[in-house]
């Protein structure tokens, strides 16, 4: 078994080097009043694509920048755990594969166009603060800043951030940009903060179905993969399954924490789960201005109230945050890796932490809603990394160029190198989970919501968490949504 997927690995790892992908998902974005458009799913392992050369040329002029220091603001600093960034920056090659390719990136850009690359993690861990400063005290020094999605909507609010779609040498077209990013984060056709293969914390924080595949094989049920093969890896499949999955352990009467609970989840999933089964929290018009348009829609409301009463059914689901801060992810953790979860739809990098897990695990997509949901929908949570360009440079054009140049060798060398790592023996531990994660990376979904916290996720949370009538909840909040929708676009029209 081991010989089979290291072939098959080496196979795939070939084939991103020399072949194209599946374009990534280029549908329009969706009004809430429908489920997003279709994106293709494969349905038989041998309906191989037709394989074309893959070019990772930038396009860009020969240039020397003659040694000129090009420094980026990161999130590089233990005070962000988890979700420090990694992929950037690296003293050296030191064998590991993530990092190795990420050296090798950047000695290639550095050696190239002249130019020493230099990354910069506040060590107060107060990126948005520090970034702040800097464009307010005009101080060029940070070329580009790469901030969470939460943070990069501070900064835009306060006019701190260049509109991407006009710096020379970015070719936002290109496949090293993320074009759902581009569709779902952009306001009045322009863009600020963009996701791509330059870092891979998007990855990390992309939402999936995490799998026990012993209890899988336990309880005697199909495995995610033949119900994503046949278009039926839905919600009422997902309940079906956890339907089956519970036990009361300790003989107490009771379900909780010391039994196996079939559905971990958390607070986070009120909201997720909403955009997995084909909505967006703040959508936007025809006009490219974010709306608010969940209210007055009967098929949100039915889909709330199912989330809701499935995520507060102890006998089915198990919401650590509601543990206490003791619990948080480790609780989960910790159940799913006692073989006490069936499923848990969270964030991708559950992959990489449940490395020392003895029990075979997976990942598939989050369910769609049902059969007349075209095509899944995973988000990605704001704690990643975006490309963003401070007003304060001296020449946007210059930070562009160092952009498009990292961004494109980052899909030659570090994307495939992210691949590799993910899809390794030690972390998933069964083949099908291959074409898993090429479902979870390329049908991704981005929030505006979570950018300018327009207060839709807080709507949503309470019907959701603490089962408040859709209606009601929606009315109440409107005005406030709406109020702070209109005032975030009169401040960046008044920037131009």
């Amino acid at each position: 078994m081991k010989r089979t997927l290291s072939l098959i690995l080496a196979a795939l790892l070939l084939a991103f080097t020399a072949c194209s992908e599946s374009p990534d998902n280029a549908d329009e974005t969706q009004s809430t009043a429908a489920p997003a458009a279709e994106n293709t799913v494969p349905g038989t392992e041998d309906a191989a694509p037709e394989e074309t050369a893959e070019s990772f040329d930038p396009g860009l002029p020969e240039r020397d920048f003659g040694g000129r220091t090009f420094t980026f603001m990161t999130k590089n600093n233990a005070t962000w755990s988890d979700w420090k960034e990694s992929s950037v920056w690296s003293e050296g090659m030191n064998g590991e594969v993530l990092n190795d390719a990420v050296f090798e990136r950047n000695n290639y850009v550095e050696e190239t166009y002249n130019i020493e690359f230099v990354e910069y993690g506040p060590d107060s861990g107060k990126l948005s603060s520090e970034a702040a400063n800097a464009v307010t005290a005009g101080d060029a020094t940070y070329d580009v800043i790469m901030p969470p999605l939460n943070v990069a909507g501070e900064l835009l609010k306060k006019g701190y951030l260049v509109d991407l779609t006009q710096v020379d040498n970015m070719n936002l077209e290109q496949k090293w940009w993320d074009e759902r990013s581009i569709e779902d984060l952009s306001i009045a056709h322009k863009l600020y903060m963009v996701s791509g293969d330059l870092s891979t914390l998007n990855h990390d924080a992309t939402w999936c179905t995490m799998i026990n595949l012993q209890l899988i094989a336990d309880y005697d049920l199909k495995k995610p993969y033949e119900y994503v093969a046949n278009d039926e890896w839905n919600f009422d499949t997902y309940r079906t399954m956890c339907a089956t999955a519970s036990r009361d352990l300790d003989g107490d009467g009771d379900f909780d924490s010391d039994d196996a609970i079939a559905n971990l989840t958390q607070n986070e999933n009120a909201t997720a789960m909403l955009v997995t089964f084909g909505y967006h929290l703040i959508d936007k018009d025809e006009n490219d201005l974010p709306v608010f348009t969940l209210d007055g829609d009967e098929r949100v409301d039915d889909i709330l109230r199912n989330i809701s009463e499935f995520m507060n059914d102890k006998t089915v689901s198990l919401n650590y945050h509601q543990y206490g801060s003791l619990g948080y992810h480790l609780l989960t953790t910790k159940m799913f890796e006692e073989n006490r979860g069936l499923f848990w739809i969270t964030n991708l990098q559950m992959v990489i932490r449940l490395r020392e897990m003895e029990t075979d695990f997976g990942i598939a997509p989050c369910p769609k809603y049902d059969e007349t949901q075209q095509n899944y929908r995973n988000v990605v949570w704001f704690v990643g990394s975006y490309a963003s360009i401070p007003v304060s440079v001296a020449d946007p054009g210059d930070s562009g160029f160092i952009l498009e140049a990292l961004a494109a060798k980052s899909r030659e060398i570090l994307r495939p190198a992210y691949y590799e790592v993910a899809l390794s023996m030690k972390y998933l531990r069964d083949e099908e989970s291959i074409t898993m994660l090429d479902l979870v990376i390329d049908n991704r979904a981005y929030e505006l919501e979570h950018a300018f916290s327009f207060g839709a996720s807080s709507a949503v949370e309470n019907i959701v968490l603490n089962g408040k009538d859709p209606a009601s909840t929606f009315a109440s909040s409107r005005k406030m949504i709406d109020k702070l929708i209109a005032k975030a676009v009169e401040n960046l029209e008044a920037r131009g």
